[in-house]
């Protein structure tokens, strides 16, 4: 990513291969740049129809295109984040962006969804996947 006002110098391939943060000053194309230029499937899920956590979760889905056996839960979350080597890409670069800070999908449950992301970065760590997740 090109250093520019308000946007960090480093691009993503000096960040760590498994990376779950805040998407802060990162710039969303920028990003989406340097997953192409690294080969990486890059995920742009906006969240800002999303009132509560089926919600978000089917969002999620519907964003990775995940099969009809998706349950829209935290587990098959995790299963279908850790078959995403299957797909062939060296990593993934995913943004969600705007996820909900409502009575329905309270900070519990954003820590929950995220934590599921930080556990499948580590099992695709295991597979040689780089896995970086920015939030909103």
């Amino acid at each position: 990513m090109s250093a520019s006002k308000g946007h960090p110098a480093q691009g993503i391939d000096e960040l760590p291969a498994q990376t779950v943060r805040r998407l802060g000053s990162y710039d969303v194309d920028g990003l989406r740049r340097d997953a192409e230029r690294a080969g990486h499937r890059f995920v742009h899920l906006e969240c800002s129809d999303c009132i509560d956590k089926p919600s978000v979760l089917k969002a999620i889905g519907r964003a990775f295109a995940f099969p009809d056996w998706y349950g829209g839960n935290l587990d098959a979350l995790f299963d279908c984040l850790t078959d995403l080597p299957e797909r062939g890409a060296p990593g993934w670069v995913v943004v969600l962006e705007r996820l909900p800070e409502a009575r329905r999908f309270d900070a519990e449950e954003r820590e929950a969804l995220l934590e599921v992301f930080r556990d499948a970065a580590e099992a695709l760590a295991a597979q040689g996947v780089a896995f970086r997740v920015f939030y909103a």
